[in-house]
Order: structure tokens, then sequence, then C-alpha cells
């Protein structure tokens, strides 16, 4: 019974699929493309709230430091998911 019990991790192996744990082209199209981008929106028009309620220091560190932070994640996702997709990577089936 204990031997059922068992996972993946235990054995040692990746999976059942095989996969290595690298993020997938969906998964990164999905981050890259949609979830990064909105979160810069909400946090520059949060940060554009703060200035305009004359709470000018927080609002400049949202739209200036915190909205970069997505606009850099979501350029890396492009950039990884363009890498995995690339001819000769091994990930022409996914």
């Amino acid at each position: 019974m204990a031997e059922n019990l068992r996972t993946d991790h235990a054995h040692g192996t990746a999976g059942a699929q095989g996969t290595s744990g690298a993020p997938s082209s969906v998964v990164l199209g999905m981050v890259g493309y949609v979830i990064f981008p909105i979160l810069a929106l909400v946090t520059v028009a949060l940060g554009f709230i703060l200035v305009l309620n004359e709470r000018l220091v927080p609002g400049l560190i949202f739209i200036l430091i915190i909205a970069q932070v997505w606009v850099i994640g979501g350029l890396w996702a492009h950039f990884r998911r363009r890498r995995l997709l690339a001819p000769g990577s091994g990930a022409e089936r996914l």
C-alpha cells in the first residue's frame, strides 16, 4: 500500500508527461501577453490616482518602479517564449 502513495518526486522523475519543469509556450504567452500587461496597466492607473490625490511619492513609486517590473517581466516572457518556439529548439510540437 505504501508503494501506491509515492509521488513522482519520490521516484526522481519529472512527471508522467516527461516535462522538465520549464514553463510551456502557452504559459509564457499568457503571462507575457495578458497577465503582466494587465498588472502594469492597473499599477499605472493606481499610481496616477495617487498622484492626483496629492500623494506624489507613492504615486511615482508605483509608476516608475512597480509598473516597470511588470513591463520587464512581460518582455522576459515574450523573449523566452520566442526562444522556446524557435526552429531547432525541439519545441515545435507544443
